[in-house]
């Protein structure tokens, strides 16, 4: 039951990160906000996130806005999910 529960939230934040306009530099704002937030991330979501971060940056740098914003959208999920992760237990 859990599964499907992540499951279902990760496909409305994808949908929601697909429909979303918003700037690499908005992005990245985004990331720093929901870091700053206090849950925890497993070791392998902290390295997704750097990885995607990291991505996204180096693209940007190239020019690539629209390829550094799938990173960055990337990112964001992976946050946004562990988030819900972290209130969902809590609930329980």
């Amino acid at each position: 039951m859990k599964k499907i529960i992540n499951f279902l939230v990760a496909a409305v934040f994808v949908i929601v990160l697909a429909c979303s306009s918003s700037s690499p530099q908005d992005q990245l704002h985004e990331i720093d906000d929901l870091m700053k937030k206090e849950f925890t991330l497993t070791t392998d979501q902290q390295e997704s996130v750097t990885a995607f971060v990291t991505e996204g940056k180096s693209l940007l740098q190239q020019g690539k806005e629209k390829e550094s914003s799938e990173a960055f959208a990337k990112a964001i999920n992976v946050l946004k999910l562990a988030q819900d992760a972290y209130i969902f237990n809590k609930a329980d």
